[in-house]
């Protein structure tokens, strides 16, 4: 399975800032997510990144009754984004609602946050630990026909070894000296790249960093050759 190694740069700072970092950060990086805390500030940002020849990666994760689900992923393929997420604990229902909408985006189904451990779990009333939890949602992911999976880079292994084929879309990573304190399942951009990530998802690391583009391209040569 050839899978392609490619990074997200997480936009997860103010609207004026997150233009400012992409104009400065030019060709070194052409795939971003956008919060849905950005659009609030900005409503015509996904399109001015458009515009730029910019992929995007509208990371809403809706969770809500399959035709709500199905309205906004139509509304996000008609915007021209190119991934979008959804819980995949929402059911099968809500995926296959999501997967029949014309136009759509690439679905990704968002499996564990990697904010969460085991004692999280365990407080929503799962029993089961992250990685457990992972597999069950990703097999049901990939049974509807979701096209990827969010999941932290801790899992990627695991869920190869037991036939998930999906993209798999990992945010957790850290590198450098930049980095929060709110994730708590993750690893390194060589690692979970290694591990066969499709994509990886950046952000204050990039963000943080004295010069984000030059940090960008340095994270892009940790996957060495395709």
């Amino acid at each position: 399975m050839k899978t392609e190694k490619g990074l997200i740069v997480a936009l997860d700072v103010a609207a004026d800032k997150a233009k400012a970092l992409v104009e400065r950060m030019g060709e070194a990086v052409d795939f971003y997510k956008v919060s849905p805390f950005l659009m609030m500030q900005d409503a015509a940002f996904v399109p001015w990144l458009i515009a730029r020849g910019k992929r995007v990666f509208l990371d809403c994760k809706w969770y809500d009754i399959p035709s709500q689900v199905a309205r906004s992923v139509e509304a996000a393929g008609r915007m021209g984004v190119t991934s979008c997420t959804i819980h995949a604990s929402a059911g099968s229902e809500v995926m296959k609602a999501a997967l029949s909408v014309t136009p759509r985006p690439l679905i990704w189904g968002v499996t564990v946050l990697t904010s969460m451990g085991a004692g999280d779990l365990i407080e929503i009333g799962v029993a089961d630990v992250p990685f457990l939890q992972v597999h069950r949602l990703a097999t049901l992911a990939q049974a509807c026909g979701l096209n990827g999976l969010v999941c932290s880079p801790l899992e990627i292994s695991y869920l190869r070894e037991k036939g998930i084929v999906l993209d798999l879309i990992t945010p957790g990573i850290q590198f450098g000296e930049a980095g929060g304190k709110d994730q708590k399942r993750t690893a390194s951009p060589q690692d979970a790249w290694s591990a066969g990530a499709a994509y990886i998802v950046v952000g204050r690391s990039i963000l943080d960093s004295k010069d984000p583009a030059e940090t960008a391209r340095k994270i892009l040569e940790c996957h060495g050759p395709k």
